[in-house]
């Protein structure tokens, strides 16, 4: 019996003789990707949910497996997604980094975003995530800002800010978040004018020492796989490769 899709409340049902064969929830990110989770294990559910979706706009749909879920890439390949990206799962010991030296950051003023204003660091941080494989075009709406900095995960003593003095400008930063199954580096970049002076292990540095104080061993972290300069720095932090996950896209 053939499929019948339909958008309800904002999610997407797909029924076959009116009884439910499948679930899609679609959300979009600040760069403007839409993503998918499927709810569903039949890749012809999947792919008459993705051709709804797709259909009705005809933007591009995104999903994300885990590398190592054979069958899952598999369902969704047959469901009409391609690989699109592949991003490397990092578990970096803490112990490596917070040995570094930070005296790289002694022209520069360390603040906590506390310190700083929020409109400007969101700005940063949107020009930032130009450079950073997977997350060009991203644009954070303040509300959104907002409620990423207001959630239990945000600690501003593991969020330094580099400040010039100087120029008078947002330098770099690092963040780390606070999550219930353990610490996750979230970011370490910095602008465009001050990257290869060290600055990167230096902040990192920084934030893997206030890590060591509250009694953490390692770091959760993940990389975009073809972001060479990151990989540089997560191996040289004695990072090792712990999985990784693949982005998937289904184009109208």
């Amino acid at each position: 019996m053939a499929l019948q899709v339909r958008k309800i409340d904002g999610r997407w049902e797909a029924r076959s003789g009116g009884v439910l064969a499948g679930r899609a929830h679609c959300w979009v990110r600040p760069d403007g990707k839409r993503f998918a989770a499927f709810m569903s294990e039949d890749a012809e559910v999947i792919a008459a949910l993705g051709a709804a979706i797709t259909g009705e706009d005809g933007r591009a749909l995104r999903a994300t497996v885990d590398a190592g879920d054979h069958a899952g890439l598999l369902r969704l390949g047959e469901a009409g997604f391609v690989g699109e990206r592949y991003e490397h799962r990092w578990e970096l010991p803490v112990s490596v980094a917070a040995g570094w030296s930070d005296e790289a950051l002694a022209p520069f003023e360390v603040r906590s975003p506390e310190k700083v204003d929020a409109g400007g660091l969101r700005r940063f941080d949107d020009a930032l995530r130009a450079d950073i494989p997977g997350l060009w075009g991203w644009r954070w709406a303040r509300e959104g800002w907002e409620a990423e900095h207001a959630g239990p995960a945000y600690d501003p003593e593991l969020y330094p800010v580099l400040w010039d003095p100087v120029g008078r400008r947002f330098a770099g930063m690092a963040r780390i978040w606070s999550n219930p199954e353990g610490p996750r580096l979230g970011l370490v970049a910095l602008a465009r004018p001050y990257r290869r002076r060290g600055l990167g292990a230096a902040l990192m540095a920084r934030v893997f020492k206030a890590v060591r104080e509250r009694g953490h061993e390692t770091v959760a972290t993940e990389c975009d796989a073809s972001n060479l300069a990151s990989y540089a720095l997560l191996a040289k932090a004695g990072g090792r490769l712990v999985g990784g996950e693949v982005e998937m896209v289904r184009r109208a």
